[in-house]
C-alpha cells in the first residue's frame, strides 16, 4: 500500500495506510463511516480528508446512490468491478459480468469505466 502512496506523490503516513488496508480487505466498497469504525484513533473529518487526497489522486474511486446521502469508496487497484444498487434499503450487489469490458471509442483513449446499476432488492420489492 505505501508503493500506492509514493507513486501518487503522496506522503507514507500511518493513517493513509490504515484508510488504505481497510480498503484493501474490504469486499465490497464502504463508506467513510465505516472506514471510521474500523480504525479508532482516526478521526472522522481526517478519514474524509484522507479519502478526498486519494479520490484527488485516483487511488479510490466514489460512488454515490440516488436518493441517499451514501457515499461508498473502494481502490481503484482492485479487481475491476460493477455493483448493483438498491433504491430503497442501499444495498450493494456485485455483478460478476462486464457489458463492456473491451469498449473502444473513436479518436479516446478509455482509461477506465464505471457502471451502476439501480432497481430493487428481493427483499424490498415485496
Amino acid at each position: 500500500m505505501d508503493k500506492l502512496l509514493t507513486q501518487a506523490g503522496l506522503k507514507c503516513t500511518k493513517q493513509r495506510l490504515d484508510v488504505l488496508n481497510i480498503l484493501n480487505t474490504a469486499n465490497k466498497p464502504l463508506t467513510a463511516e465505516e472506514i471510521h469504525a474500523e480504525v479508532s484513533d482516526i478521526a472522522l473529518s481526517t478519514v474524509y480528508r484522507i479519502l478526498d487526497k486519494l479520490l484527488e489522486k485516483n487511488i479510490v474511486i466514489k460512488t454515490t446512490i440516488p436518493k441517499s446521502d451514501g457515499v461508498y469508496y473502494e481502490l481503484t487497484a482492485n479487481e475491476h468491478k460493477h455493483f448493483a444498487i438498491c433504491l430503497a434499503c442501499h444495498k450493494l450487489k456485485y455483478i460478476d459480468i462486464c457489458p463492456i469490458h473491451n469498449t473502444t471509442v473513436s479518436d479516446f483513449t478509455v482509461t477506465g469505466h464505471k457502471l451502476e446499476l439501480y432497481g430493487y432488492c428481493k427483499e424490498c420489492i415485496k
